[in-house]
């Protein structure tokens, strides 16, 4: 079985003002679709050409600059500590609210448990985001340093990537929940499915924003970000639009091969999960292929996608000298300082659930909500 609707809430009271910034650039990427015509399709030939016709650029730099591999590498290992983090959610849960979202087929409503399931997710997703997006950053530091003839080192692409942090964390956490909810709403399940309007949205927030975090990274706010990504679209929106799509190709391709090759391993391996804390077991064993999926995408697809669009963000956005100064470190670091105390409260949950009552909770919360607000998914 596999978990839908977790995020279907979506963190709302969160980074208002932030998203009120952001969103336009989803509304003016689909007027730019209208009037080129050119639209974002998976299945395309022509944007998988371009995907690949960009490539020889970021496969030069990625060989040459190997600390972007060493970046990429740690994404991954970021990413698999999170999903294995988000399991520990599953154990709590007691067994009788999965045996009666298996039996009940009225209509599903939001209770207090699945409110909590939502906000340990976004609280996982939002404390991995944090390295994500110094990671993200780093990697386009090394083509923005690359670029004005610098030595891209490990030191140099970090301390050009914490300068504007902050901007890009609460970015990424946005960017990262929109995609965790599109993923979960693509998986096969019993009632409705993913409709062309929420697939069509999704690719326009994420070509609208395909230039946000090379711009943060050269110092810039969300609103110069907007422009700048929607710049890339409208002067280049073949390449732009072929670039993201072709990467989304990619990531199908393997997302695919994942999802069946986590079927049959499942099926071999999956014998033992019908007994207590099954739902938690089955998640726990479908590790293995999820970060073995999200390996091949992190090291080997992504950093030579965020090296392609900040190649493009440049070659079509000036980008001054100011881009790769680096700036004194400020003595109090706001979004370090936020992202340890959430990370400590988070690795508390973590290794003490037990201790500190978060079981008990979990199932006060389930006898207080027969009616599980957990969307089941066929098998």
């Amino acid at each position: 079985v596999i978990l839908a609707g977790a995020t279907a809430p979506g963190p709302a009271m969160f980074f208002a003002s932030e998203r009120e910034t952001l969103t336009p650039a989803r509304t003016r990427a689909r007027d730019i679709f209208e009037k080129t015509g050119v639209q974002p399709k998976v299945l395309s030939g022509k944007n998988l050409s371009t995907f690949f016709g960009e490539l020889r650029y970021a496969i030069k730099l990625v060989l040459e600059e190997t600390e972007i591999l060493f970046f990429a590498a740690l994404q991954w290992v970021v990413i698999a500590i999170g999903y294995m983090v988000w399991t520990q959610v599953l154990d709590w849960i007691p067994d009788s609210a999965w045996e009666e979202a298996g039996r009940d087929d009225s209509e599903i409503t939001f209770t207090f448990l699945s409110l909590a399931l939502t906000g340990w997710s976004f609280f996982v997703v939002a404390v991995a985001s944090y390295p994500i997006s110094l990671l993200n950053a780093a990697i386009t530091a090394a083509h923005y340093l690359r670029g004005s003839g610098q030595e891209s080192t490990i030191a140099r692409c970090l301390g050009l990537a914490f300068r504007n942090l902050g901007h890009l964390w609460v970015f990424t956490t946005i960017d990262a929940w929109i995609t965790v909810d599109a993923i979960l709403d693509r998986l096969p399940r019993k009632r409705g499915r993913r409709t062309p309007l929420a697939e069509a949205l999704y690719y326009a927030w994420k070509i609208g924003t395909i230039g946000v975090v090379p711009s943060l990274v050269a110092g810039r706010g969300y609103a110069s970000a907007v422009r700048d990504s929607i710049t890339l679209l409208r002067e280049k929106p073949v390449r732009t639009i072929g670039i993201r799509m072709g990467y989304s190709l990619v990531c199908w391709i393997i997302g695919i091969a994942a999802y069946v090759g986590g079927f049959y391993y499942f099926a071999a391996y999956g014998k033992d999960i019908h007994g207590p804390n099954g739902v938690y077991n089955a998640y726990v064993l479908m590790a293995l292929p999820i970060i073995i999926a999200v390996g091949v995408t992190a090291v080997l697809i992504r950093p030579f996608y965020l090296v392609m669009v900040a190649k493009l963000y440049t070659d079509v956005i000036t980008v001054g000298e100011d881009a790769t100064a680096l700036t004194a470190s400020r003595r109090f670091d706001v979004p370090a300082f936020v992202f340890s105390t959430l990370l400590g409260v988070l690795l508390v949950a973590y290794f003490f659930g037990d201790q500190i009552g978060l079981r008990g909770w979990f199932e006060a919360l389930a006898a207080r909500a027969p009616d599980v607000p957990l969307v089941w998914i066929g098998h």
